[in-house]
């Protein structure tokens, strides 16, 4: 419990900032003890608390009209459902080097992405800032966010970034991206933990000790990314990241 709050509130601050706390948190349960697949579940109740009070604001805020929300979340809910049931399915080994593989992956994309911006230069930069937003969501978007929902029933760890991917090349900026980012995954979420709940794959007691931590992470995230910087932030967070990668290759 005295490792959950903490990394929990470090991983509710990141996911503020973008996404990718779930690359602490899933690896942290699965090394304090929990299967597989409870370690998985569990991971969602903190993330649905944390997406509650986040949905909740950026929906008082208006930053995304409710009707294209509702048709990108139900395409997610949907390809969240199968992606829950399909997470069940797999073997230990499977999903151990299947998570150590995309933590790597997902690490290292951030990098990639800034040497690609240092080489498009300012023009490229221009060319995405001058894109206007969609008014509705494209068939094409809504099967992105099917896709997206299955792999958040499915790991979870990274579906941030999926999402704001998909939204920033529909040509949406990313106060939306993240609106929309935050409102699918706390709707996929609900059904995730409903599935993995209703399998015996959840531990309530461990997933309210994590709700706590990204709960308060979240409400004071960006208060530590001012403080602490951006940079340092990820550096440490990558890091700490890539040794869970190692090591769940290694117990797999």
């Amino acid at each position: 419990m005295l490792l959950l709050v903490p990394a929990g509130f470090v991983a509710g601050a990141l996911n503020v900032v973008a996404g990718g706390g779930s690359f602490l948190t899933l690896p942290l349960l699965i090394f304090l003890g929990l299967p597989h697949d409870t370690a998985n579940g569990t991971n969602r109740l903190g993330i649905l608390i944390q997406g509650a009070g986040a949905t909740a604001a950026f929906r008082r805020a208006e930053a995304i009209a409710a009707p294209l929300l509702l048709r990108l979340g139900l395409a997610a809910v949907v390809g969240a459902g199968l992606g829950s049931v399909a997470a069940l399915r797999v073997g230990e080994a499977v999903f151990l080097r299947f998570l150590s593989i995309v933590i790597v992956l997902f690490t290292l994309a951030p990098l990639l992405e800034g040497v690609i911006r240092r080489r498009s230069g300012p023009a490229g930069e221009a060319a995405g800032a001058a894109a206007s937003p969609p008014s509705r969501a494209s068939s094409a978007l809504c099967l992105a966010f099917l896709g997206v929902g299955f792999y958040g029933g499915f790991l979870q760890a990274g579906v941030g970034f999926l999402s704001l991917a998909a939204t920033s090349r529909a040509g949406f900026g990313m106060v939306a991206g993240n609106a929309i980012k935050v409102a699918c995954v706390f709707l996929f979420s609900i059904i995730s933990l409903a599935v993995f709940a209703a399998n015996g794959a959840v531990h309530w007691v461990v997933g309210l000790a994590l709700g706590a931590g990204t709960f308060l992470g979240a409400l004071v995230g960006a208060r530590l990314t001012l403080k602490a910087g951006d940079r340092t932030l990820r550096i440490v967070v990558s890091a700490a990241a890539c040794a869970f990668a190692v090591a769940l290759w290694l117990r797999a």
